[in-house]
């Protein structure tokens, strides 16, 4: 049995000295099989944007650092083809950053059935394409109105690792919409947004390519460094609910009522921080990038 995963963080510059934090693995299947996976991955993989942290810079400075990268994604994948002509400015719109996932969902293809764009475009292409998908996500975080904040994070993916395993009907019974700070979840890993994710962004390109439920998983995770207030969970449950209700005749055609185990909100917690008294805001700020991950 896995015990805990350890992860380094550092600064690249050499600024500061590295610290380690531990993590205590939870005694659950789905949390068992996700460490094997990481397991896996620190043999044979590399991890993929080491220094991919957010909300423990000021507010400007990550508001500008997310425009330029989306913008920087979308003028690579133009100059190879014109497919998206909009660009992100200082009045972030959710409008906008829904049409770019969307663009991202069609041309990147699903998971396991790449576009036919996807396959015929050049590697900075294809890199640029999947980065979209990521920055539309940062960028979310910067709407007016929205009620999303830049929050303390950081996301841990390894390049190249199979996405084909699937979720057990039991593992869905962990899944939770309350967050607790210093908690490791499993990284949603599909092509498409969850009915939570549809409900928050009030998607309107919703249908076969946008709504895709948490199935698969990978050893891909992020860590929260935030918890959820009973006003927010409540206002969650009720603007999915909402949102479910506006776009019932699709979930209908799903199969799929509000009560399904595929529309449950949140994710699923596989390990915790053991030092509750430690600051990860002040360290961690110092310290975005994962230099090493180990697993005992």
């Amino acid at each position: 049995m896995y015990k805990e995963i350890h992860i380094e963080y550092s600064n690249p510059n050499g600024s500061v000295e590295p610290i380690t934090l531990k993590y205590k693995i939870r005694n659950t299947s789905i949390a068992q099989k996700w460490a094997g996976k990481v397991a896996t991955c620190i043999k044979s993989y590399s991890i993929d944007q080491p220094d991919r942290f957010y909300g423990f810079d000021d507010y400007t400075a990550e508001k500008t650092k997310a425009i330029e990268a989306i913008n920087r994604c979308c003028e690579i994948i133009d100059e190879y083809s014109p497919i998206i002509k909009r660009r992100v400015d200082q009045n972030i719109d959710q409008d906008t950053l829904n049409f770019l996932h969307h663009i991202f969902e069609v041309y990147h293809g699903l998971l396991g059935q790449p576009h036919d764009f996807y396959i015929g475009a050049p590697e900075y292409v294809q890199k640029a394409l999947a980065q979209l998908n990521i920055e539309v996500h940062r960028c979310e975080s910067f709407v007016e109105g929205s009620g999303r904040k830049i929050m303390p994070r950081h996301i841990v993916t390894w390049f190249g690792m199979n996405r084909n395993d699937k979720l057990e009907q039991e593992d869905y019974n962990h899944f939770t919409d309350y967050y607790e700070p210093g908690t490791i979840y499993l990284l949603y890993v599909e092509i498409g947004k969850t009915l939570e994710d549809l409900a928050t962004d009030n998607d309107q390109y919703i249908g076969e390519d946008a709504y895709k439920p948490f199935v698969h998983y990978t050893a891909d995770f992020v860590i929260r460094f935030f918890g959820s207030s009973k006003e927010s969970w409540k206002a969650n449950r009720i603007k999915m609910k909402e949102y479910y209700e506006k776009n019932k005749e699709f979930f209908d055609s799903k199969g799929l009522p509000l009560s399904h185990p595929y529309n449950r909100p949140g994710n699923i917690p596989v390990a915790d921080l053991l030092s509750k008294q430690f600051d990860p805001y002040t360290e961690l700020r110092k310290r975005q990038y994962v230099s090493k991950v180990t697993i005992i």
